[in-house]
């Protein structure tokens, strides 16, 4: 006996057929867009992100890099930075040509002796550092710190002469000592600015670091790091002198270089 069988039914199977191939369908459309989408938004912000990434890694890498300066701790995002009130000093060398300023960042907390001096000294300098002077320069030798050398400070010893130094002093003054604070860094660092010694009126920026000289000088400042090429140039571009009679020998300008004082 043949079985006809119904038309219908074979419809309706074709039928879901349809509608599941047709769901299928709908869906996988739906995921590529949403993948293509978020393709382009991420290609659209791929240079915003790297920017942000780069700008983290350099916050990170400036602000983590942090040197020890005795019992001063600056980062160098600090140092490049610091423009607090009454903070800055420029010493501006005004006789020499093209005029340069040097800034330095004045430690007001730990050196408050040293900042009311100053202080005294931009408000008075007309009768007071009449001139003032930068006068001795001592370029970093090739041979610093080597161990090559012997520890001395005659002959070639590893410590100079020179002594990788700017020196200058507040003369011409009714002062001639300088009441010390109680700052004074194990390892005086290139940068660092210093009392020359004692209650001395002299000051002096390091060009390298001296731990040869232990925790001796009182330091009052640094130079702001963009400004220390400037404080180096001064010994390459400058004639200089050494005084080869005097102990221990030291080296100067052949024309002393004098500044002016402000606050910024």
């Amino acid at each position: 006996m043949r079985i006809k069988r119904s038309t219908s039914t074979r419809s309706n199977a074709n039928s879901w057929h349809i509608r599941i191939a047709a769901i299928l369908f709908a869906a996988s459309f739906a995921v590529i867009i949403f993948w293509i989408g978020g393709v382009i938004h991420f290609l659209s912000n791929g240079n915003e992100n790297d920017s942000f990434i780069r700008k983290g890694a350099d916050m990170t890498s400036s602000e983590s890099s942090v040197e020890m300066r005795g019992d001063a701790t600056i980062t160098n995002a600090a140092a490049a930075n610091e423009k607090i009130a009454d903070n800055i000093l420029s010493l501006n060398l005004y006789d020499i040509s093209p005029p340069i300023t040097i800034r330095i960042a004045v430690y007001k907390e730990q050196c408050p002796k040293a900042y009311e001096f100053l202080s005294f000294m931009v408000q008075n300098q007309a009768t007071e550092c009449s001139p003032c002077t930068v006068y001795r320069g001592e370029p970093v030798p090739t041979y610093w710190g080597s161990n090559d050398y012997p520890d001395r400070y005659f002959d070639g010893g590893r410590w100079g002469p020179p002594y990788a130094l700017v020196q200058g002093g507040f003369v011409n003054s009714k002062f001639n000592k300088v009441q010390q604070d109680n700052h004074r860094p194990k390892i005086l660092q290139r940068g660092m600015v210093a009392w020359a010694g004692g209650s001395s009126i002299h000051f002096f920026v390091a060009l390298a670091d001296h731990p040869e000289w232990g925790d001796f000088h009182t330091v009052w400042g640094h130079v702001l790091p963009e400004d220390m090429t400037l404080v180096d140039a001064l010994v390459k571009d400058y004639p200089l002198t050494v005084m080869k009679k005097s102990n221990p020998v030291v080296t100067n300008f052949v024309t002393p270089m004098h500044f002016h004082l402000a606050w910024e």
